[in-house]
């Protein structure tokens, strides 16, 4: 843990880039403050990995996502959905409070998902098959946390990070330390985003998630206990505007756990990917 610190506190001190970007398109004034919104729509279909096993994608209706992006800004309160990510489809909008705004940096009160959940008997049941390591195993919810952020902007990065606890918005409990960076690349009328960032989660996040308890033990399935972890990501997403109201994208992620993961008997892999490919419509 110490090491997995060091890195994302050289990171943070050491980058010199940039911040969140709040571009609503609808804006207006409402008693001398700006308040700004804006609403997508999107579809696309995805190809994702998962480190726990027998979460497969197994016919066509597990690729298909449909989401609703919204963007909303009054008086320091936001509402933002990071659009240089590509699983920002699947985790949600971020809500949040902005404590100091600078020319180059800001601090806000954050609150976002960090780990998508998953329901054993939901997986078994789309699967159409049963699932042994599977049946009898709890359900995983999804990782809300509540925390501080930094952000520091440049013309063309971003480097974000920050700490947040998971009780009591999360049945996870514990805590994360997450960083971001992310460059943007234009190219004829694309938009490259080339993103790298690294997520510590402590004990008892990994612990829910991948640890099992005397309950679910069962002849698959012994009794485990996990411990910290680091996850790093790299990312490239892809952004193409086919008219004035709609937007192609297109999304590469790979992730690679560093821990004791591997030795939970619900782990397949310590490697997760991610394809995606959709159009998003801007209301």
């Amino acid at each position: 843990m110490k090491i997995s610190f060091a890195l994302l506190l050289m990171l943070f001190i050491c980058t010199n880039s940039l911040a969140n970007e709040k571009k609503p398109l609808k804006e207006s004034t409402v008693f001398n403050k700006t308040f700004s919104w804006q609403a997508q729509a999107g579809v696309s279909l995805q190809y994702t990995t998962s480190i726990i096993k027998g979460v497969n994608q197994d016919n066509l209706g597990n690729y298909l996502n449909i989401s609703i992006l919204f963007d909303f800004y009054y008086k320091g309160f936001f509402i933002q959905s990071d659009h240089r990510r590509a699983d920002t489809h699947n985790l949600g909008a971020e809500i949040g409070y902005q404590l100091i705004v600078e020319d180059d940096w800001e601090l806000d009160v954050i609150s976002k998902s960090y780990i998508g959940g998953f329901n054993p008997e939901e997986v078994i049941d789309i699967a159409d098959k049963d699932i042994p390591i599977l049946m009898g195993l709890k359900s995983r919810g999804t990782a809300d946390g509540i925390g501080i952020r930094y952000t520091r902007f440049h013309d063309d990065s971003i480097f974000s990070f920050d700490i947040a606890a998971l009780a009591p918005l999360s049945a996870a409990d514990g805590w994360v330390m997450d960083a971001f960076y992310s460059h943007i690349v234009p190219y004829r009328n694309w938009d490259i985003y080339l993103n790298a960032g690294m997520t510590y989660y402590s004990d008892k996040v990994m612990n829910y998630y991948v640890g099992i308890d005397s309950e679910e033990v069962s002849p698959l399935r012994e009794e485990f206990t996990a411990h910290h972890a680091l996850r790093t990501q790299v990312e490239v997403f892809a952004q193409y505007p086919l008219s004035k109201s709609w937007t192609f994208n297109i999304g590469l992620s790979q992730n690679y756990y560093f821990g004791d993961l591997s030795e939970s008997p619900i782990v397949e892999t310590e490697n997760a990917s991610q394809i995606m490919a959709g159009v998003l419509y801007v209301f």
